[in-house]
Protein backbone atom coordinates (compact mmCIF):
# COMPACT_ATOMS: atom_id res chain seq x y z
CA UNK A 1 0.00 0.00 0.00
CA UNK A 2 3.12 2.36 1.15
CA UNK A 3 4.20 1.91 -2.51
CA UNK A 4 1.30 2.41 -4.14
CA UNK A 5 0.66 5.65 -2.27
CA UNK A 6 4.36 6.40 -2.80
CA UNK A 7 4.29 5.87 -6.55
CA UNK A 8 0.99 8.24 -6.45
CA UNK A 9 2.74 11.00 -5.31
CA UNK A 10 5.90 10.66 -7.72
CA UNK A 11 3.94 10.42 -10.78
CA UNK A 12 1.54 13.70 -9.48
CA UNK A 13 4.97 15.66 -8.59
CA UNK A 14 6.04 14.72 -12.29
CA UNK A 15 2.93 15.98 -13.79
CA UNK A 16 2.96 19.14 -12.03
CA UNK A 17 3.07 22.18 -14.24
CA UNK A 18 6.30 24.78 -14.45
CA UNK A 19 5.25 28.16 -14.13
CA UNK A 20 5.33 29.81 -17.11
CA UNK A 21 9.31 31.28 -18.45
CA UNK A 22 9.83 34.97 -18.76
CA UNK A 23 9.94 35.66 -22.55
CA UNK A 24 13.27 37.02 -23.64
CA UNK A 25 14.02 40.73 -22.86
CA UNK A 26 16.21 41.51 -25.78
CA UNK A 27 18.43 44.72 -25.33
CA UNK A 28 17.86 48.02 -26.91
CA UNK A 29 16.04 50.72 -27.03
CA UNK A 30 12.21 51.69 -26.88
CA UNK A 31 9.82 55.09 -27.55
CA UNK A 32 6.36 54.93 -26.02
CA UNK A 33 4.29 58.00 -26.19
CA UNK A 34 5.82 61.48 -26.47
CA UNK A 35 9.50 61.65 -25.12
CA UNK A 36 8.83 58.39 -23.09
CA UNK A 37 11.62 55.95 -23.26
CA UNK A 38 13.10 52.63 -21.67
CA UNK A 39 16.02 51.08 -23.30
CA UNK A 40 17.87 47.49 -22.07
CA UNK A 41 21.66 46.90 -21.33
CA UNK A 42 23.65 43.41 -20.89
CA UNK A 43 23.99 40.49 -21.11
CA UNK A 44 22.04 37.66 -20.01
CA UNK A 45 21.92 37.74 -16.37
CA UNK A 46 23.28 40.56 -15.72
CA UNK A 47 20.86 42.96 -17.21
CA UNK A 48 19.65 46.34 -16.66
CA UNK A 49 17.53 48.96 -17.85
CA UNK A 50 16.27 52.55 -17.42
CA UNK A 51 13.40 54.13 -18.16
CA UNK A 52 11.36 58.03 -18.29
CA UNK A 53 7.52 58.86 -18.73
CA UNK A 54 6.09 62.13 -18.89
CA UNK A 55 2.56 63.14 -17.73
CA UNK A 56 0.73 66.65 -17.95
CA UNK A 57 2.90 69.71 -17.35
CA UNK A 58 5.97 67.61 -18.55
CA UNK A 59 5.67 66.12 -14.18
CA UNK A 60 7.59 62.73 -14.73
CA UNK A 61 8.65 59.43 -13.66
CA UNK A 62 12.13 57.95 -13.95
CA UNK A 63 14.37 55.01 -12.68
CA UNK A 64 16.86 52.44 -13.55
CA UNK A 65 18.40 49.44 -12.22
CA UNK A 66 19.14 45.90 -12.78
CA UNK A 67 16.36 43.58 -14.35
CA UNK A 68 15.30 39.66 -13.73
CA UNK A 69 12.55 37.47 -14.67
CA UNK A 70 9.89 36.84 -12.66
CA UNK A 71 7.74 34.48 -13.71
CA UNK A 72 6.60 35.63 -17.41
CA UNK A 73 7.13 38.65 -16.54
CA UNK A 74 10.77 40.87 -15.68
CA UNK A 75 11.12 43.32 -12.67
CA UNK A 76 13.30 46.24 -12.57
CA UNK A 77 14.90 46.62 -9.16
CA UNK A 78 15.91 50.51 -9.29
CA UNK A 79 19.81 50.93 -8.04
CA UNK A 80 20.18 51.15 -4.33
CA UNK A 81 16.33 50.28 -3.68
CA UNK A 82 15.95 46.64 -2.96
CA UNK A 83 12.42 47.65 -1.33
CA UNK A 84 10.97 48.84 -4.95
CA UNK A 85 10.20 46.50 -7.72
CA UNK A 86 8.32 48.02 -11.23
CA UNK A 87 7.07 45.05 -13.03
CA UNK A 88 7.56 44.75 -16.90
CA UNK A 89 4.88 42.76 -19.18
CA UNK A 90 6.25 41.91 -22.47
CA UNK A 91 3.80 41.82 -25.20
CA UNK A 92 5.29 40.62 -28.80
CA UNK A 93 5.89 44.38 -29.85
CA UNK A 94 5.88 46.49 -26.86
CA UNK A 95 7.22 46.36 -22.89
CA UNK A 96 4.02 47.65 -20.48
CA UNK A 97 5.15 49.10 -17.03
CA UNK A 98 3.39 47.87 -14.16
CA UNK A 99 1.10 49.70 -11.47
CA UNK A 100 3.13 52.06 -8.98
CA UNK A 101 3.87 50.22 -5.72
CA UNK A 102 3.78 52.37 -3.00
CA UNK A 103 7.26 51.98 -2.19
CA UNK A 104 8.08 53.07 -5.54
CA UNK A 105 6.18 56.32 -5.92
CA UNK A 106 9.26 58.26 -4.99
CA UNK A 107 10.48 57.59 -8.70
CA UNK A 108 7.71 60.20 -9.56
CA UNK A 109 6.96 63.29 -9.45
CA UNK A 110 3.52 65.04 -8.42
CA UNK A 111 0.86 63.78 -10.63
CA UNK A 112 3.34 61.68 -12.27
CA UNK A 113 3.14 58.17 -13.67
CA UNK A 114 4.59 55.20 -15.35
CA UNK A 115 1.46 52.60 -14.38
CA UNK A 116 0.50 51.22 -17.94
CA UNK A 117 3.13 52.98 -19.79
CA UNK A 118 4.08 50.53 -23.13
CA UNK A 119 7.11 51.28 -25.33
CA UNK A 120 7.81 49.85 -28.55
CA UNK A 121 11.27 48.97 -30.04
CA UNK A 122 12.69 52.62 -32.06
CA UNK A 123 16.25 52.65 -33.23
CA UNK A 124 15.12 56.05 -32.61
CA UNK A 125 15.50 55.99 -29.17
CA UNK A 126 19.33 54.36 -29.28
CA UNK A 127 20.56 57.72 -26.78
CA UNK A 128 17.56 57.68 -24.03
CA UNK A 129 18.55 59.98 -21.47
CA UNK A 130 16.78 60.95 -18.38
CA UNK A 131 16.29 64.32 -17.23
CA UNK A 132 19.38 65.52 -16.69
CA UNK A 133 20.87 64.03 -20.07
CA UNK A 134 22.71 60.97 -18.29
CA UNK A 135 22.02 57.18 -20.15
CA UNK A 136 19.20 55.68 -18.48
CA UNK A 137 21.16 52.29 -19.49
Amino acid sequence: MRLLLLAFVLAAVACAKEPPAAPELATGSFTGVGDDALCVAGEAGAQRAGFVTYGADEANCSASGTIEPNGDAWTLTPKGDSACSINLRLDPDQVTLGPVAANCAYYCGPGATYAGKAFRRSPAAANATDLAGDPLC
